[in-house]
């Protein structure tokens, strides 16, 4: 199982819908009830709410994260307890500065440490922009 937070937007969409389409079995985050594509499962929570996302981790073999969000560090350790090996972390091209005096970088520092001290294997992702024209999820 896939956890992917975000799932709604386009990013965290476009990964979602990829792996589904894919057949991996895939768990979307979201913070309310809504209709999820075929061989998504969906669960609610809130990335600002570690306990609520406890139960999401469980049988969880790989995550897709957003940064920025306060219960980053209690998802990774939910995320460790469940045995999730490996976690894909979406930051900004912004976090390498180090610059924690711009509007964009601090929260993705943040994250990316977060993710770095967790002991968990990551992957962090540091676009610099994205060009879309494909609709949120539901939005």
């Amino acid at each position: 199982m896939i956890l992917i937070t975000g799932a709604t937007g386009n990013a965290g969409g476009a990964t979602m819908a990829a792996l589904a389409g894919a057949g991996a079995p895939v768990r979307a985050v979201s913070r309310s009830e809504r209709e999820w594509p075929d061989g998504v499962e969906g669960y609610v929570g809130d990335l600002d709410d570690a306990a609520s996302l406890e139960a999401a981790t469980e049988g969880v073999t790989a995550a897709f994260l957003l940064s920025g969000y306060e219960a980053m560090g209690g998802l990774l350790e939910a995320l460790q307890r469940a045995g999730a090996p490996r976690v894909v972390l979406l930051s900004s091209s912004a976090a390498p500065s180090g610059a924690m005096a711009n509007v964009v970088a601090p929260y993705h520092i943040v994250s990316e440490r977060t993710l770095t001290e967790s002991g968990l294997a990551g992957t962090i992702l540091q676009p610099n922009s994205f060009m879309s024209q494909r609709p949120a999820l539901g939005g």
